[in-house]
């Protein structure tokens, strides 16, 4: 085969993934594609000057250095990628000095050459060490995952510095021996060229992946952050009246059979306290009375506040005798509290109700039936202050009375 003929093979596969490296960018930013676009065009511009060089007689010698150079940027611009890829950093600016010896270097192999083949060993050689130098520097992001891009680079970058070390071996010793073989040469590197721009491709693709799947997992934590935040109050924490006919809509068919009880609870005198002490302090006091409440349900008991003041709880497996018994300590936890805004600590006087329910399609009615018992006791407590939703042997009367 004329290496002509394999150099234009070459030539034109370099130029289909120059190409597929260009049309990547309209689609997909990214630092490392940017490096290694780069790094393919200055391999096209190279393979250009040599098409020059072999194929036209008398042709300027800055065609010679123009594809030396072109190479070695090529090499940089691969290595630069493959470090961002690895460690998201960009190689330092002085790391342009590079240039200074490259350009020596081209001018020298171009200065010296007679023949091609007499000075490709030691351009083969700096190549060599370029591709095996990236193969260092490349790395799988995420060890625990299968990397395939990153391996098909790796293993094309293994075998393209194998390729060129052998090719510094033949080319200073033996090539009138293998000068079929050698002819081929061209054709063999672009197979590896091709592999390792495959291999390039699904590094970037993996990449997309990943950004896309940390993005959906991003959406996921903010929908139920923005769930939590639409089924909660804001103030208390409890859930909300959207909360409830939620967990009606959830656990009526799974929790059919389930019996319990409702408690209704209702703030005394929140307006007065709202006008004399300020909306503050009134907020204060709705979040005593939750954490309240709370200190004495237990763990899968669910709290709602219903309106501004009233608060339900559902008791799953428990009747309404036993949730009365469980509340009784509420009058002597909400007496004398210190209250955030208050000069003064305040008693806080709440009214409850409560009502059982056999299954989860009763427990709206007693949700009613509870609110209407409230009802009762705080119209008897507003015409004697002394009656109260729990007995206890003392307790403070509320600071402020309605």
């Amino acid at each position: 085969m004329d290496s002509r003929i394999g150099l234009i093979i070459q030539f034109s596969g370099v130029f289909s993934i120059t190409a597929l490296m260009f049309l990547l960018t309209q689609s997909l930013k990214s630092a490392t594609l940017s490096y290694w676009k780069k790094s393919w065009l200055m391999l096209f511009i190279s393979l250009f000057s040599l098409h020059f060089v072999f194929n036209f007689t008398n042709v300027p010698k800055f065609f010679s250095f123009f594809y030396y150079l072109g190479e070695y940027i090529f090499i940089y611009y691969l290595i630069a990628g493959c470090h961002k890829y690895s460690t998201d950093k960009d190689f330092p600016r002085k790391s342009w000095f590079f240039l200074l010896p490259a350009s020596l270097l081209s001018f020298f192999l171009t200065t010296l050459m007679i023949d091609f083949n007499s000075v490709f060993n030691l351009h083969a050689f700096v190549m060599g060490t370029g591709f095996a130098v990236a193969f260092l520097l490349i790395k799988p992001r995420n060890p625990g995952e299968l990397n395939l891009g990153v391996k098909i680079v790796r293993f094309s970058l293994f075998v393209l510095a194998l390729d060129f070390y052998h090719y510094t071996f033949l080319f200073s010793f033996t090539k009138e021996y293998f000068a079929n073989y050698l002819s081929y040469n061209p054709v063999i590197d672009l197979f590896f060229e091709i592999s390792l721009g495959f291999g390039m491709i699904i590094v970037l693709l993996e990449k997309v992946r990943h950004q896309v799947e940390e993005a959906n997992e991003k959406l996921q934590e903010a929908h139920a952050k923005l769930e939590e935040l639409a089924q909660t109050d804001a103030l208390t924490t409890a859930f909300n009246r959207h909360a409830f006919y939620g967990y009606l809509k959830k656990q009526g068919g799974a929790m059919n059979d389930n019996s319990g009880c409702v408690g209704f609870f209702d703030i005394d005198n929140l307006k007065p306290i709202n006008d004399q002490l300020g909306h503050g302090v009134g907020d204060g006091v709705i979040r005593e009375v939750t954490m309240a409440i709370r200190s004495l349900i237990r763990a899968e008991d669910l709290i709602f506040r219903w309106g501004g003041d009233e608060f339900f709880v559902v008791m799953i497996s428990m009747n309404s005798e036993m949730a009365r018994e469980r509340m009784r300590e509420l009058p002597e936890i909400l007496k004398d509290v210190q209250v955030y805004g208050a000069k003064e600590r305040l008693s806080i006087a709440v009214s409850c109700g409560f009502a059982d329910f056999a299954d989860i399609s009763e427990i709206e009615q007693a949700i009613k039936s509870a609110d209407d018992e409230m009802y009762q006791v705080k119209q008897e407590r507003k015409k004697n202050p002394n009656v109260l939703s729990f007995p206890s042997k003392s307790q403070k009367k509320p600071l402020l009375s309605a």
